[in-house]
Order: structure tokens, then sequence, then C-alpha cells
């Protein structure tokens, strides 16, 4: 359990994760499935996404029934597990990655912003990279957005779905959905 604050928090999640990524690299299991399998035991359930969805369908949230919201909750965690869980599967220096949690984070009511520092030290290169979590504290904090380098992936999911919606329509937006599934 962290300290209810939403530095500790993201400090916990951040380090268990680095944590079993460690030991599936020393034991020589990196691969997609245990990867995928890490990332729905340790990420997912720490990203609150019935708010991300909510934010990244803006004016459509609302006209969607309960059942629909569901369907587009799976949609974007599905996208997230596509578009990033390949990338954790290549990484094989897991070791030498190292992390700063800033605990000066900015809060406004149930909405919080967390620095991360990311970096890389080895012999080859020393690399880092700040990321802001940005999350929103219900039953606990979770995560609802990641930004770096000014991208906001919630932006970017945002930026997909009226894409989407734009050229199908919401309803049939659904219908696809619903036969993918």
């Amino acid at each position: 359990m962290a300290i209810d604050s939403p530095s500790h928090q993201v400090e916990a999640i951040i380090s268990d994760v680095i944590c079993s990524f460690r030991d599936l690299n020393s034991e020589s299991k990196v691969t997609f499935p245990n990867t995928l399998n890490l990332t729905k035991r340790k990420i997912i359930p720490f990203i609150d996404l019935e708010y991300a969805t909510e934010l990244a369908l803006v004016n459509h949230w609302s006209l969607l029934e309960p059942r629909d919201k569901i369907m587009f909750e799976r949609d974007l965690k599905n996208s997230l597990i596509k578009d990033y869980v390949s990338t954790l599967a290549f990484i094989n220096d897991w070791e030498n990655i190292n992390v700063s949690v800033n605990n000066n984070f900015t809060q406004s009511g149930n909405i919080a912003n967390v620095n991360v520092l990311f970096f890389i030290d080895n012999e080859n290169s020393n690399q880092s990279a700040t990321i802001t979590l940005k999350l929103i504290r219900k039953d606990r904090w979770r995560i609802f957005d990641l930004v770096y380098l000014s991208i906001s992936i919630l932006d970017m999911e945002r930026i997909g779905y009226d894409s989407k919606i734009g050229r199908n329509g919401l309803k049939n937006l659904l219908q696809i959905m619903l036969e993918r599934s």
C-alpha cells in the first residue's frame, strides 16, 4: 500500500512494474505473451479506463448507452495494449532503468499531475526522459493520461476517435466495434 498521495502511488506502481520486468528479464522469459500478461496484472488495474474514455470521447460520451461506454472502454484498453505492449516486450535493459518520482506534484481537487524521470545508464549511453502522469482520485489514485514531450496519449486517442466517428458515425463505429469483439 502506498501512502495516500499521488506521487507515492506512482512510485509504488512503477517500482512494482520495473521489478516485475527485471524478474522476467533475468529468467529470460520476456516474450510478448508474458509482457501482455504482466501488463494486464500490473499496469491496467491502475488506469482509470472509464474516465480516460470519457475524456477521449468528449462530446460523444453523453450520447452513449452504458453498454456502449463499456465497449469504448474495452476498445481504449485494447488500443493501449496494442500500441505499447510490444514496445515493453523489446526492452532488454531493465536492470539499467532507473526512475525518480518527483514528490512535488500538482493537485487540483481529485486530479493530480506527477512528473517522473526515467533514465537508462549503461556503458553505451545515458538517456533520460521525463513524463507526466495525470491521475484522478476516486476510490484510490489511478492514472488516466501520460504526457511525453507535450504529447498526451489521451489527446492521441481523442483524435483517433474523432476521426473514426467522423468517417463512420457513432452508431456505425459501435457496430464495427461489436463485430470485432
